[in-house]
C-alpha cells in the first residue's frame, strides 16, 4: 500500500463488543469491517481534526503528527487512546489497554513473578519494550490473578496490544498484533 507522508497520524479501531462486523470511517477513509472483539489495521491521515464514526457512535477527533491512536467502541461509546511512535526494531513492544472496571491492572508472566507492564489504570494504557520470547502472560489486579492471555510469540519489530475488556473479575483478554 501507499507510504504515510511525514507528519501523519495513525488510527485503528478496536470493537470491544459482541456486535458482529462493525463499520468504521475516519474522514473520507473507510476501515475494513471490524469483527467483534477484533482490531482493524491502522489507517494514516494528516494531523488535525477529523470526523470519526464507528457503528452508531461518532465524534470529531484531534490527531497529532507521529502518534498512534486506538479508537475503542463499546456500548455505542467511543474512547480514543493514543501512543507514541514505536521505532525499536530490535525489541517487541507490549501494550496493555485496561478497558475493564478494574482501577489498576498489571501484566506479568503467568506465574506472577515477573512484571511486564504495571499499574495500567482503567480506560488507560501502559507499554514496555521487551526482548523477543515466547511468553505465557497473565493479568493481575494487585496480587489477584484475573486471567491468562493466549500464549504469544513476542517477536522483534512488532507491537503486541493486549486489550483487557469487561468485568474485572473475569475479563476478556484479546491480542492484536501490528
Amino acid at each position: 500500500g501507499p507510504s504515510a507522508p511525514p507528519g501523519s497520524a495513525f488510527v485503528r479501531v478496536f470493537n470491544a463488543q459482541d456486535q458482529p462486523e462493525t463499520q468504521a470511517q475516519l474522514g473520507e477513509q473507510k476501515f475494513e469491517e471490524v469483527a467483534s472483539w477484533g482490531s482493524s489495521e491502522f489507517l494514516f491521515v494528516p494531523a488535525g481534526s477529523h470526523p470519526l464514526k464507528v457503528g452508531s457512535a461518532s465524534k470529531t477527533v484531534q490527531l497529532q503528527a507521529d502518534r498512534y491512536y486506538t479508537a475503542v467502541v463499546n456500548d455505542g461509546q467511543l474512547l480514543l487512546l493514543d501512543s507514541s511512535r514505536y521505532n525499536n526494531r530490535m525489541k517487541a513492544l507490549v501494550i496493555v489497554y485496561n478497558l475493564s472496571e478494574a482501577k489498576s491492572l498489571s501484566l506479568r508472566t503467568a506465574d506472577g513473578r515477573t512484571p511486564l507492564v504495571d499499574n495500567v489504570t482503567s480506560k488507560g494504557q501502559g507499554s514496555r519494550e521487551v526482548n523477543p520470547a515466547k511468553a505465557s502472560l497473565a493479568v493481575f489486579d494487585g496480587d489477584r490473578r484475573l486471567g491468562e492471555a493466549p500464549p504469544v510469540n513476542l517477536s522483534r519489530g512488532k507491537a503486541f496490544s493486549l486489550f483487557v475488556v469487561g468485568d474485572a473479575s473475569a475479563p476478556r483478554l484479546v491480542w492484536a498484533i501490528n
